[in-house]
C-alpha cells in the first residue's frame, strides 16, 4: 500500500498560509506567524516536493452517522432552562423475603442520550454495612411539577469509591426487556470545565433531596472555596454556599451557561460522624407487608456542601463511553470480524499499528516526525514547530468514506493550542477536507483549497460532547455525496453540506500546531468505511 508522511509550515501571515497549516486556527483568530519555513511534502523515502498556499474560512451542527448501529443524538444538549430533563432519581434496591424494595435513593444526570448516567458510587454500589444493591431503578423526570416516573433499570459500568463517582447505563425497562439504546435519545447534560469556575461564581443544583416533597429541586448558590486532596491536587473538591440534603447525592450542578461542572458527593462534606438529616422508612422492616411509619427508618444521607469537579470525573466517563457499541459491533479488534461488510458499510482498511512493517512511513522531517509506539499499540506524529501541520495518508482513492480513529494528546500544552484529526478526500496536499479537534475541546470542518481555508462549520465551536484533554477521544469523520458529519466519542457534533464538493482522494491523519510547539499525538488505530 502506499503511504505519504506529509508536513508543511506557515509561508507567510495570516492569510497565505500553506495548504494544510494554521488554516484552522491562525486565518481564523488573526495571529501573526513569525516562521517563515519552506512548505514541503516528503516521501517515505524523505524526497522533498514543493507545496503550495492557502487561506481564510464558513459552519453549523445537526443530524447522525450514516452507517452507526448505535443511533447519534437527534438533539442537542438540554438547555439552561430545562436542566431538569437531564436529572434522574436512582433509587437501589435490596432483595427482603425474595422481593425487591427499595434501600435508598440518590440522583444522577443524563450524560448521553444512549442512557449514560453520571452518578455517585455510594447509590449505586453497597457499602459494608449495606444489603447488597441488586437493581438500580431509574425515575425520569418529564416534568418539573410532578414526581419522577419509573421507567427504567440500570447497571454500573464503572466506579471509583475513592473519588465517588461512577456512570451507570440503561439496559431493560421496568419490565425486564432489554433496551436499545438508539432507540432512547435521552435529554442529556452538556460537560463543563470545573477549572473554570472561581469564587463567587453562581451554580444550581438538581435533585432529588427526599426532604420537601417528591418533585425535583433547584437550589442555588455561588463557589465559596476549594478543598485540596493528595493525589486529586488543589481543587479535590469545590465548596458551595448552597444547602443539599442526601438524596441530592450525585445530582447536577451546573454552570450559569447550564453546563454540568460538579457532582454534589458526602465525601468532604464535613458532617459528623452519625449526623442523619434524611432518614425515611423505606423498607419493610418489621415484616408486615407495608412500608410506613411503623417500620424503621434508612438514612439517606446528611447535609452536603461538598462538590466532585466534573473535571475529576472526565477519565471515568471515558472508560464508560468506551464500552458504547461501534461500528465493530462491539467488537474492539476489526480484524477479528468473519465478514467486512457491516450493514451496508464495507471495512476497506483497518490497523491498529501492531506492525510495524505495514507501511506507515517513519522518520524526522522540517518540523515533525512519526513513528510507531509499541508501548501502547499506536502510532505517533511529533510536531516540533509551532504554526506547522503534518499528516500521514493511507494511500486510498475514494469518494465516499467513513473514517474512524482513536486520539491520545500525550504531550503538549492545552492553553498553548493545537489541533488533531481526520482528513478526507485528499485530491492532492492543496485540495482537501479536514476534521481538526482542537486541544481546549473545539472543533472545525474546513474544505481546504490550493488559494483558500473555507471554514465550513464557521469558527472554532465548542464540542458539546465529552472530551477528555488528555485521554483518549474517538474521532469519526464521514464524507458521503455533498454532506460532512464529525462524531466524537460517540455523539455527533457537526453535519455541513458542500455544495461543489470535492471528488476522490486519500483519508489521513493529521495534527496541527498553534501557539505550541512539541506537540505529539498518538493514533490507536484507523478504521475506513465505505458506505
Amino acid at each position: 500500500m502506499k503511504k505519504w508522511l506529509i508536513g508543511c509550515g506557515i509561508v507567510f501571515v495570516v492569510a497565505i498560509l500553506c495548504t494544510i497549516t494554521a488554516i484552522a486556527g491562525l486565518a481564523i483568530i488573526g495571529m501573526t506567524v513569525e516562521d517563515t519555513p519552506t512548505p514541503t511534502a516528503v516521501s517515505p523515502t524523505q524526497v522533498p516536493a514543493t507545496a503550495t498556499p492557502s487561506s481564510t474560512p464558513t459552519p453549523e451542527p445537526t443530524a447522525a452517522s450514516p452507517i452507526s448501529n448505535v443511533s447519534q443524538p437527534s438533539q442537542p444538549p438540554v438547555g439552561p432552562g430545562e436542566l431538569y430533563r437531564a436529572v434522574v432519581q436512582i433509587v437501589a434496591e435490596a432483595k427482603y423475603r425474595g422481593s425487591l424494595m427499595p434501600v435508598w435513593a440518590g440522583s444522577g444526570t443524563i450524560i448521553d442520550p444512549r442512557g449514560y448516567i453520571l452518578t455517585n458510587a455510594h447509590v449505586v454500589t453497597s457499602g459494608p454495612a449495606d444489603p447488597p444493591v441488586e437493581a438500580l431503578k431509574i425515575l425520569v423526570t418529564e416534568r418539573e411539577d410532578s414526581p419522577p416516573v419509573p421507567r427504567y433499570y440500570a447497571e454500573v459500568v464503572v466506579a471509583d469509591q475513592k473519588l465517588d463517582l461512577a456512570v451507570i447505563r440503561i439496559t431493560t425497562d421496568l419490565h425486564g426487556n432489554p433496551v436499545d439504546p438508539a432507540t432512547l435519545n435521552l435529554p442529556y447534560a452538556q460537560l463543563g470545565d470545573s477549572d473554570s469556575l472561581h469564587l463567587g461564581a453562581p451554580i444550581i443544583i438538581l435533585g432529588y433531596p427526599g426532604i420537601g416533597g417528591d418533585t425535583i429541586t433547584l437550589t442555588t448558590g455561588v463557589v465559596s472555596g476549594f478543598t485540596e486532596e493528595p493525589g486529586y491536587g488543589p481543587r479535590a473538591f469545590i465548596k458551595t454556599s448552597a444547602t443539599i440534603s442526601g438524596g441530592n447525592s450525585g445530582g447536577m450542578v451546573a454552570d450559569s451557561q447550564g453546563r454540568l461542572v460538579a457532582v454534589p458527593t458526602m465525601l468532604g462534606a464535613g458532617t459528623e460522624e452519625g449526623e442523619v438529616v434524611d432518614c425515611r422508612p423505606l423498607v419493610d422492616t418489621n415484616g408486615d407487608g407495608q412500608v410506613d411509619e411503623d417500620d424503621t427508618c434508612v438514612p439517606v444521607g446528611g447535609f452536603i456542601n461538598a462538590l466532585r469537579p466534573i473535571n475529576l470525573a472526565k477519565p471515568l466517563i471515558a472508560q464508560a463511553l468506551k464500552d458504547l457499541p461501534t461500528l465493530s459491533e462491539g467488537t474492539d479488534d476489526l480484524t477479528d470480524i468473519p465478514t467486512p461488510t457491516i450493514g451496508e458499510s464495507t471495512i476497506i482498511l483497518h490497523d491498529d499499528f501492531s506492525d510495524s512493517t505495514q507501511g506507515w512511513p517513519t522518520g524526522t522531517n522540517t518540523g515533525f516526525s512519526a513513528s510507531y509506539v509499541a508501548s501502547d499499540t499506536s502510532f505517533s506524529i511529533h510536531v516540533f514547530k509551532s504554526n506547522w501541520m503534518a499528516w500521514i495518508t493511507a494511500g486510498l482513492d475514494e469518494a465516499d468514506v467513513i473514517v474512524e480513529t482513536h486520539a491520545h494528546p500525550v504531550s503538549a500544552d492545552v492553553a498553548d493550542g493545537f489541533d488533531y484529526g481526520v482528513i478526507c478526500r485528499e485530491v492532492d496536499a492543496d485540495n482537501f477536507y479536514y476534521f481538526a479537534i482542537r486541544s481546549d475541546g473545539y472543533y472545525q470542518i474546513l474544505r481546504i483549497t490550493k488559494d483558500s481555508a473555507i471554514l465550513l462549520s464557521g469558527d472554532w465551536k465548542p464540542l458539546g460532547v465529552p472530551f477528555y484533554t488528555n485521554q483518549w477521544n474517538t474521532i469519526r469523520a464521514a464524507c458521503i455525496g455533498h454532506t460532512l458529519t464529525l462524531s466524537v466519542n460517540g455523539q455527533q457534533v457537526a453535519q455541513v453540506e458542500d455544495d461543489d464538493p470535492l471528488g476522490r482522494g486519500d483519508v489521513a491523519l493529521a495534527v496541527e500546531t498553534l501557539n505550541a510547539a512539541n506537540v505529539t499525538v498518538h493514533f490507536a488505530d484507523i478504521t475506513v468505511y465505505k458506505p
